[in-house]
């Protein structure tokens, strides 16, 4: 399943690294991100440092993510979409920062099986463009992988897509934002970390099934600008939004999805060939296309 639905389990490490990189068009750029000291040591599916571990929980247990500060400056880990105490939450002003050098346990119930978000707080402006971003997917309370959630859909192939874009200026030259960071000029667009090329060949974003195989494509927005997602004219179902079931599935071919938000479409292609996804990123005033990424379906 793209590397994905290995690792459940209740309790996680996370630590921050100020030194990973990103490449935009053929040159490497400096990124941020949490990695899994556990699993690889690394960020995403523990083979990248340009964006976050993603983290598997299970519906309904008391879950942890202990985390270690390992740069000196203050970060955070904020649990975007998941119902929280305030302790817990990740935003300084209403809790408090994770100090250069310190650690911290977050605690948690794991909430109802879908698709969530989290990203560093502090400094949010340019901590979150330089990649300290990554996605917890919550399983069903029995721990399986095939399913959506309890009485949801189930499926044969899962993957999910971090839809980024980055201004490679920020990612080299700020620590810190002020008067560069009123302007974000991007200028790499992203799947998973990847340009189209990476993106074609990373097994963990390009998809190869058989045909009449149900495809979960989970699908987390963190870029500043808006995102288009088609699947090459193929359609699909809409059936969550932000860790919840849609009331009733929307059919589409295309779907547009704001910073931050999240879903997760159902798809089961028919016909044998190769196509090419894409995700288009959207000029916030005029919604004309500024930059897309391209990546692999392979249905034999």
């Amino acid at each position: 399943m793209a590397g994905l639905g290995n690792i459940v389990q209740a309790d996680w490490k996370l630590e921050s690294r100020m030194m990973g990189s990103i490449e935009i068009g053929g040159s490497n750029h400096f990124a941020w991100c949490f990695i899994d000291p556990e699993h690889g040591g690394e960020g995403f599916g523990g083979d990248r440092t340009s964006l976050g571990s993603h983290l598997e929980f299970r519906e309904g247990e008391m879950c942890s993510i202990d985390f270690y500060n390992r740069s000196g400056m203050p970060h955070t880990i904020h649990l975007h979409g998941l119902d929280v105490d305030q302790a817990n939450d990740g935003v300084p002003a209403t809790s408090f920062e994770v100090p250069g050098f310190g650690s911290y346990k977050y605690v948690f119930r794991a909430p109802h099986a879908g698709t969530y978000h989290y990203h560093c707080h502090v400094d949010t402006v340019l901590h979150y463009a330089k990649g300290m971003f990554g996605t917890i997917i919550v399983r069903p309370a029995d721990g399986s992988t095939d399913r959506a959630w309890d009485g949801g859909p189930t499926f044969d192939e899962e993957v999910l897509w971090n839809l980024a874009t980055t201004d490679t200026n920020w990612n080299d030259n700020l620590i810190a934002s002020g008067p560069e960071t009123a302007r974000f000029n991007p200028d790499g667009f992203v799947i998973n970390g990847g340009e189209t090329a990476a993106a074609s060949a990373d097994a963990m974003t390009a998809i190869a099934v058989q045909r009449g195989q149900k495809v979960y494509l989970r699908l987390v927005q963190s870029s500043y600008q808006w995102a288009r997602v088609s699947l090459n004219g193929l359609p699909f179902e809409v059936v969550a939004t932000d860790g919840r079931p849609m009331p009733t599935p929307i059919q589409a071919t295309s779907w547009e999805l704001g910073p931050g938000e999240r879903y997760d479409i159902l798809f089961t292609p028919n016909t044998a060939g190769t196509f090419r996804p894409m995700v288009e990123y959207l000029d916030d005033y005029t919604s004309r296309v500024i930059g897309s990424v391209k990546t692999k379906l392979v249905v034999s």
